[in-house]
């Protein structure tokens, strides 16, 4: 039972990941002008092989040297991956303007919203001009049940960390960036989108 339990969650992880590949899929495409990409914090290589078999030339970045040594076993001879390198998001070893695009998937919304400014504002700076984000927000059908059970007395033990189009507007502009266009995972039913940001002084 247990291991088919097991199963049963690692196909809905798949499924998870598999329309947010599509979402990123879309934010690449639409940007256009992408090259090189940094997969910050790349973890276990989720997204980082998925980029470099797109044809991106792909650097992976987290600060767990664990996670980086699993993906570099997971990818291990990938073309276009070029290695890995361990960073405090808040202070990337990296160059003004050094890569196209820092992309950042399941790791700013475990954040405080002062922090997360910062780093934005730091991925910003080492990138030529675009951002892949994502957020959790407020407008779905995932947030109103929450607030309705909240409201209800219902114990849960699920914290409400979601933010509004405006708030995520103004949050992103603190750190230098603007939305160029939300990609919903999927539309009022999933509460997470993934945003494509530009620099608005680009590099």
């Amino acid at each position: 039972d247990n291991l088919a339990l097991r199963g049963v969650a690692l196909a809905e992880r798949q499924r998870r990941n598999a329309r947010k590949w599509k979402m990123i899929e879309r934010a690449l495409t639409h940007a256009g002008t992408i090259r090189t990409v940094l997969d910050l914090p790349c973890g276990t290589g989720r997204f980082t092989g998925h980029l470099a078999r797109a044809g991106y030339e792909v650097i992976g970045s987290d600060i767990a040297m664990e996670m980086m040594q699993v993906a570099a076993r997971q990818l291990a001879a990938t073309p276009r991956l070029h290695g890995y390198v361990r960073a405090d998001a808040e202070r990337l070893p990296l160059a003004d303007g050094a890569i196209d695009c820092v992309m950042s998937i399941r790791f700013l919304l475990h954040i405080d919203p002062a922090t997360r400014v910062a780093i934005i504002r730091e991925m910003a700076r080492v990138s030529t001009r675009w951002l892949i984000l994502d957020y959790r927000h407020k407008h779905s059908y995932r947030y109103m049940r929450l607030r309705l059970r909240r409201a209800l007395g219902v114990p849960s033990a699920r914290k409400l960390p979601q933010v509004s189009r405006a708030e995520m507007t103004s949050e992103l502009a603190a750190a230098g960036v603007r939305v160029a266009k939300v990609f919903p995972i999927a539309p009022f039913f999933s509460d997470k989108w993934v945003v494509l940001c530009e620099k608005t002084v680009p590099a």
